[in-house]
């Protein structure tokens, strides 16, 4: 593998070939392959639609499985910075959706000393137009764009007569021609990330960055694509996908990515989520793809809400299992980023990994919802209800301004304890906040549900069918063409009156396996 010294050791030459490799320091990663690696994407400020990507890169990330994601966004322009600190240490590896103002000096510090330590890092697409006189960051990506950079930043670099050249030629730093569909060239098919993948594949319509320039120390191409002067480029075969040590610390480089129609593109989610790993641990578990899934004669493309949808065909007599690939699971275990309270006063908090819904005196239904909808699914958690107190789990549900002034409404599976003769509707279906009352209109096991202890739920959603299996029993099949075939997952705790409760009702283990949408049950 070729890595790139210190730029001062060549200012000597306008061009100049890299042939010697540079060791790199031992490091051994803090993550295992058998542990989910946490991720916090970084965004808030971009001259990109960040509000929007975002979500796909974090849909990307969670739909492999090899991942848990959180979200830090900064603050808005010119708001206040000082209190944008996150704990970057919690995390295997920082990914990075941000290009905006600098951030606070004591930010920038911790992640420094993160990066340099151990710590990942993946800079994506405008991520490298970032912090230009911010050193250790340029060190960290590399070679990066415009704001202002020039020959004073570091060289071009580029691969020329099959051999990767820093070029000092004077000039701004970044550029691209019109955005269109290019061809990927692998130039280390032995590297974790490329190993498994084809020689050369096409990316989907996306900007491709040139110019590129920086002080490229311990950098390492993996992959360049030609800037063709049809399109407005350069005429160069340009750095696509590179790698970087910066102390102990690994950083991903990826250009691909400008917009939903790129990130849509298969070249974008399998280099992504290869090399988001590879930051995370050194090393990738994920399997190889090939050219059947990665083409190089036309970009493939996958909506990024359909990743991780691992079944084509489920059959419907089947209980789901944990044992099946591509649970993704929806709590943290610390805190309740992924969720935000819509409706009621009832307070929820994240105790001992559980999460942990409260009664108010006075207050309507509350709900904690996810900030994500699901369409076609497996659902399952574990649950807790305290005697006395309804609750619930809303599926494909809505709170549209327009409908009941924000109503949750939906399927709602419900979660009751046995009354005093051991009876209860647990597992079956109701219509949350339609007037259609009971989707279960008979409901003739009433004993499923086990008091004062934890109870298994499995939820199955394929189009307009719904299944409940709780404790092992299957409770409910039904199929309904009224209720809504995409929406959040939420957690209620039913209204009380004044002269009842508190109660309590606690989850934990909650774990969705998205499904095709094309999903066909035998």
């Amino acid at each position: 593998m070729i890595f790139f010294p210190p730029i001062s050791r060549w200012l000597l030459n306008a061009a100049i070939v890299v042939a010697a490799p540079l060791a790199l320091a031992t490091y051994s990663p803090a993550v295992t392959a058998a542990e989910p690696i946490r991720v916090l994407i970084v965004d808030g400020q971009n001259n990109h639609q960040w509000k929007v990507t975002t979500p796909l890169i974090q849909q990307i990330l969670e739909a492999c499985g090899r991942f848990t994601v959180e979200v830090a966004t900064t603050p808005e322009k010119g708001d206040e910075f000082a209190n944008f600190s996150p704990n970057f240490s919690d995390y295997g590896v920082v990914v990075s959706n941000y290009n905006g103002q600098p951030w606070p000096e004591s930010t920038r510090q911790a992640f420094e000393k993160y990066v340099a330590g151990g710590g990942g890092f993946v800079s994506v697409h405008a991520a490298d137009n970032s912090f230009p006189e911010w050193s250790a960051y340029n060190r960290m990506i590399g070679v990066g764009g415009w704001g202002g950079r020039s020959e004073k930043d570091g060289p071009y670099v580029r691969w020329r007569n099959g051999q990767i050249v820093r070029d000092l030629q004077k000039g701004n730093g970044g550029s691209h021609g019109k955005r269109h569909p290019f061809v990927v060239v692998v130039r280390d098919a032995d590297h974790p990330i490329t190993a498994g993948l084809p020689a050369s594949f096409t990316q989907a319509e996306d900007e491709l960055y040139a110019e590129l320039r920086g002080p490229a120390e311990n950098m390492h191409v993996l992959a360049t694509a030609l800037s063709d002067t049809s399109t407005g480029g350069t005429g160069e075969h340009e750095p696509i996908l590179m790698t970087v040590q910066f102390g102990n610390g690994r950083a991903f480089h990826t250009t691909l990515g400008h917009d939903v129609t790129a990130m849509k593109g298969v070249a974008f989610q399998t280099t992504l989520q290869r090399g988001t790993e590879w930051a995370a641990t050194g090393a990738v578990t994920l399997p190889a793809v090939d050219a059947s899934t990665l083409s190089n004669e036309e970009a493939s493309l996958r909506d990024p809400a359909t990743l991780g949808a691992n079944a084509a065909v489920v059959d419907p007599n089947a209980i789901p299992t944990l044992q099946s690939g591509g649970w993704i699971p929806l709590l943290n275990g610390e805190n309740l980023t992924g969720w935000h309270q819509k409706n009621g006063t009832a307070s929820y908090a994240v105790e001992e990994q559980t999460i942990v819904g409260r009664t108010a005196v006075g207050s309507v239904n509350s709900f904690l919802c996810t900030e994500r909808e699901y369409q076609n699914f497996e659902l399952t958690f574990e649950v807790n209800v305290q005697t006395g107190l309804n609750s619930g789990v809303q599926i494909r549900s809505k709170s549209l301004p327009d409908y009941k002034s924000g109503r949750v409404h939906g399927p709602q599976i419900e979660i009751e304890a046995l009354d005093n003769d051991g009876n209860g509707d647990a597992g079956y279906i109701y219509s949350e906040g339609t007037d259609r009352n009971w989707l279960s209109t008979q409901r003739p096991i009433q004993n499923a549900y086990v008091n004062d202890q934890w109870n298994r739920y499995y939820v199955r959603a394929v189009g307009p069918r719904l299944q409940v299996w709780l404790n092992g029993q299957k409770i409910e099949d039904l199929s309904d063409e009224q209720s809504p075939v995409a929406g959040f997952i939420g957690l209620q705790v039913h209204s009380i009156g004044k002269d009842e409760g508190p109660f309590e009702v606690r989850w934990r283990d909650i774990q969705i396996r998205p499904l095709s949408a094309e999903v066909q049950l035998q």
